[in-house]
């Protein structure tokens, strides 16, 4: 038996209370603390505001230039971009349905990119890439983690 004064005693390590040895994530590890949306998260949200802007000011010159014809077809090409900014509206309150609902969006968005891009039209390959991206940033493991966390 050996004692806390004689040598070969090793001293326990003090273990920290309420901090797991392993935590697969770092938005799983305090439950209650306050969480801070991540970088890609925030880069999506970011990416689906733009977009959403895009299109009101292309839907606005087209409608300007061509008539309301025109802007009518422009608005109706861009429901997917709506969607998506709809859901990135509900990204700092929703689950992983808001998640998944914004990559089959963005999906959309890059569907009609390359539509357009096809039919000639310039502007599909910002749509595309806004498209890509979104669908990038939305995929990461940090945005996943952000739609799986505890809620109050």
């Amino acid at each position: 038996m050996s004692y806390q004064n004689q040598p070969g005693w090793n001293v326990p390590p003090n273990p920290q209370q309420g901090v797991p040895p392993y935590s697969p994530s770092p938005y799983q590890t305090y439950p209650m603390a306050q969480l801070s949306m991540p970088g890609s998260v925030r880069a999506a949200r970011m990416l689906a505001y733009i977009a959403a802007g895009l299109v009101v000011l292309g839907t606005v010159v087209t409608g300007a230039v061509a008539g309301p014809a025109a802007a009518g077809a422009a608005l109706g090409s861009a429901i997917p971009v709506i969607g998506v900014f709809v859901c990135a509206l509900c990204f700092a309150r929703s689950g992983s349905g808001a998640r998944v609902t914004a990559i089959v969006f963005a999906s959309f968005v890059i569907l009609f990119g390359l539509g357009a891009l096809g039919r000639g039209i310039p502007a599909g390959i910002v749509q595309l890439g806004l498209g890509i991206a979104i669908v990038a940033t939305l995929s990461q493991r940090q945005s996943g983690d952000w739609f799986r966390r505890p809620r109050r």
